[in-house]
């Protein structure tokens, strides 16, 4: 474990064994805030600033919490779904795939399961980087309700997202790729939580590969980038720079690097998980669209 105030590196995401009991603290607020199984990626690097975290959570933490952000994930997500519902796009029958891989039908249930968990959560990620570029931008004014939360998914259930470091050459080659046609630095954890599916995952990504290469699904993307800056209407968030007055400036750009860099990729990938989502004849509102 790193001491806790010690810098660390932006090189790779960090699990929470890997980080100190406070972050530990964060990560398990960062799941009940979002109600949803996993810590994302986007805590996770950002852990490599310890004192950064700390004081962006303490600031954002009840942002996240307040009826305000609530209602403007739900809007995110809402228009996300209208966005890929009029675009068409779907990957290939993903009951078919996963039967070939010989994957039971109660099993293409849960899988189908865990791709909603992400439906569900990169619209809110998608405005919660947006609000973390606010706070080493100057900040803005605002003001939130706190929320009435009983985080339900968050305290049952706890979903494995694998590190890159676990990925056999096969897996390695497919990651590889993801970064490598995407710009990512660090791989998605929607792609990661199929490590232990090699097949599948290829597939998937030959399907996700095919739906970037659609100039509508790009320009869809960055609709869904800027409907998400004007989401942001109202959410205080304070200036980050203010508040950490001990971060050096190579540590500031290490952070603002790498929340852009995430930031940047979010809103395609929101639309992409929906699509896959809504690929699952076993998923109601596939059937229903």
């Amino acid at each position: 474990m790193i001491a806790q105030g010690v810098p660390m590196s932006f090189n790779r995401v960090l699990e929470e064994h890997e980080v100190s009991p406070e972050l530990r603290k964060i990560y398990a607020e960062v799941r009940a805030s979002f109600d949803i199984p996993y810590v994302p990626t986007l805590f996770k690097a950002a852990a490599g600033s310890p004192e950064y975290l700390r004081a962006m959570w303490n600031d954002l933490g009840p942002v996240a919490s307040s009826r305000e952000f609530q209602a403007a994930a739900i809007a995110m997500d809402e228009y996300i779904r209208s966005e890929v519902i009029g675009g068409g796009w779907k990957f290939g029958d993903q009951e078919r795939v996963l039967a070939s891989q010989k994957i039971s039908t109660g099993d293409m249930a849960v899988l189908a399961g865990v791709v909603g968990v992400f439906a569900r959560s990169l619209p809110r990620l998608v405005l919660f980087s947006r609000l973390m570029q606010r706070g080493y931008s100057g900040g803005q004014k605002g003001r939130v309700t706190p929320g009435k939360q009983h985080p339900a998914l968050s305290r049952l259930v706890t979903l494995h997202i694998p590190p890159e470091s676990e990925a056999g050459m096969r897996v390695w080659l497919l990651f590889s790729d993801i970064k490598r046609t995407t710009g990512a630095k660090y791989v998605p954890s929607a792609f990661r939580a199929l490590l232990p599916f090699p097949g599948y995952l290829a597939s998937v990504w030959i399907d996700a590969k095919k739906v970037f290469g659609d100039k509508e699904f790009l320009r869809a993307r960055d609709e869904v980038a800027k409907r998400s800056m004007a989401l942001l209407a109202g959410l205080p968030v304070r200036d980050h720079r203010q508040l950490i007055q001990h971060i050096s400036a190579e540590e500031w750009h290490e952070v603002e690097q790498t929340v852009d860099g995430i930031a940047r990729l979010l809103p395609q990938f929101a639309l992409l998980i929906a699509v896959w989502h809504r690929s699952f004849a076993l998923h109601p509102r596939a059937r229903a669209a």
